[in-house]
């Protein structure tokens, strides 16, 4: 009877997270696809899934990895799934992104409990978590169910590593196959095991399975590298490496600081510029939060307090985002998604002795209760708010553009209005500005609708051609290339008008078997009709 009630209230909790998820994010149910939505819900990998889709889903070098850019298979069959049992109805894609919110909202719950924070406090933390607004990210859009299912299946992990060490290591790597942030979980398992009093045989066993963990991570480590450096090249405003890389991640540590305490600065398609030294407020912010960090990790370590482990949550979900590897949009809402649990573990474990003897005192209660139900009413109304931006790709533009007015979403926006009015050159700087944020993507350039009209003017095809000529730079670096890769380049020297050596990339992509031969052989042939009309005598002088 009595596991039958501790299951009760666990089935409880999740159902009154679910519920007030569902009222906080109702803005975001009718939501139409966003962003990177189409390329993931409108593949024919992920909408008309047979054997073939299946193997190419499982594969490292496939057409789903290279062309989302992770190889995450998990993420890809969560979709298959989804569509198989919603089909098109989107408000049910968008439930079950909140459904799966709750649920890790419980499992978190129960992590934090099981790490010695009250119930009553972790319920808190839990609803913290729940609505923060930072979290819009990861709920409202349909694609991030990568991140729903990689926190959720990194927390089950967790949970079962104790007593289920088999069943939890394949949670590890679903969540790795998932989403590769779920990575913080291995470290994480390691200290908490480290941090137990030594259990004879068991604490081996254990051990024993978090070495296959580590394997588990070798093992998919290397696909997720190759197809996340698949695909278009970093942030020009990201500096190349050194110091100046340094100074960037200590940046980015303290704005993601500040929207993680506060909620200040959550933004669709952050773009932050790169500091200009040490004496940048956010470098300066960003060096205090590590070295206080770092101080308290190392006095609760020394107590073998388990407040440790959730500073390794913290800084081991920050890892994989902090820039080492460069990306176009070098900050996000949703990457702390996996950062915020720690650091609310962390805060619950600290405050855990002073917040009971406050409620032991019937008074005291009531002055800490009346501000935590303010914080949880401020963040709900904020994230509803939120909500509302994930409906439609121009109001995630427009929020962009009023953070960032000089990011790069902002400048795509500016020249699809310019293109609206006809304005080749204002399109033209457009454009040109926002290669220099570091957009590469010039074959998002010949087939969107707005730019037909100039398709064919010499000044737009110019600046499609230094696009192109940016993606080739940066792919270049990488000496070894799938063939979906191969056939990129292809395309790319074709934008510029090297027929030579777009001919040669395609020839080279029209050797490998399926889909991406059939598409390098279509290409060459357009390709060398293209040039003979390039050749003609009306191009003379209008070349790319």
């Amino acid at each position: 009877m009595a596991g039958l009630h501790r299951c009760g209230r666990w089935i409880a909790l999740a159902a009154a997270y679910a519920g007030c998820a569902l009222g906080v994010y109702r803005n975001a149910l009718t939501g139409a696809l966003v962003s990177d939505d189409v390329g993931y819900l409108l593949s024919s990998w992920v909408r008309t899934p047979d054997l073939a889709g299946f193997v190419a889903i499982l594969d490292p070098n496939g057409v789903p990895a290279h062309d989302t850019g992770n190889y995450a298979p998990v993420h890809l069959l969560g979709h298959v799934l989804a569509l198989r049992v919603f089909g098109d109805a989107l408000v049910a894609h968008h439930a079950l992104n909140v459904v799966l919110h709750a649920l890790c909202s419980t499992a978190l719950v129960a992590l934090w409990v099981r790490f010695g924070i009250g119930f009553a406090g972790a319920v808190f933390l839990g609803a913290v978590f729940l609505l923060h607004p930072a979290n819009v990210e990861a709920v409202a859009w349909i694609t991030q169910l990568k991140s729903l299912l990689g926190l959720s299946l990194a927390c089950v992990a967790l949970l079962l590593e104790p007593r289920r060490p088999a069943l939890a290591a394949a949670a590890f790597a679903a969540a790795l196959l998932a989403k590769f942030q779920a990575v913080f979980a291995l470290p994480v398992a390691i200290l908490a095991l480290a941090l137990e009093p030594p259990a004879r045989g068991a604490h081996r066993r254990r051990a024993a399975w978090l070495g296959v963990w580590v394997l588990v991570l070798a093992a998919v480590a290397l696909p997720q590298l190759t197809a996340f450096q698949g695909v278009g090249g970093s942030n020009q405003t990201i500096p190349e490496a050194g110091l100046a890389r340094i100074l960037f991640t200590l940046a980015l540590v303290g704005r993601y600081a500040v929207m993680a305490a506060t909620s200040w600065g959550v933004s669709a398609f952050h773009q932050p510029d790169a500091p200009t030294g040490f004496g940048d407020g956010w470098v300066l912010l960003g060096t205090g939060v590590i070295v206080l960090a770092a101080i308290r990790f190392v006095a609760v370590l020394r107590r073998r307090d388990a407040e440790a482990v959730f500073w390794v949550w913290a800084a081991a979900a920050l890892f994989p985002v902090a820039q080492f590897l460069p990306f176009v949009y070098p900050m996000a809402d949703r990457y702390l998604y996996f950062v915020l649990p720690g650091l609310l573990g962390a805060l619950g474990l600290a405050l855990r002795a002073p917040l009971a003897r406050w409620s032991a005192d019937p008074q005291r209660r009531l002055a800490v209760a009346a501000p935590a139900l303010a914080l949880l009413a401020a963040f709900a109304v904020r994230s509803d708010a939120r909500a509302i931006v994930w409906r439609s790709d121009l109001a995630l533009a427009r929020d962009s553009a009023a953070r960032y007015p000089e990011g790069l979403p902002a400048q795509r926006m500016r020249a699809q209005e310019a293109a609206a009015r006809s304005d080749v050159e204002g399109t033209v700087a457009a454009l040109r500005a926002a290669r220099i944020r570091g957009f590469d993507r010039f074959d998002v350039l010949e087939r969107e609708p707005r730019f037909q009209a100039m398709r064919e003017d010499p000044r737009f095809r110019a600046v499609v051609a230094e696009v192109a000529g940016a993606w080739i730079e940066a792919a270049s670096r990488r000496g070894r290339y799938t063939p979906a890769q191969v056939l990129l380049f292809g395309k790319a020297h074709k934008a510029r008008g090297e027929w030579d050596l777009a001919l040669a990339w395609l020839a080279r992509a029209g050797q490998a078997p399926g889909e991406i031969g059939q598409r390098a052989q279509a290409e060459a042939a357009d390709t060398r009709a293209l040039r003979e009309r390039e050749a003609g005598p009306r191009a003379v002088g209008n070349r790319w």
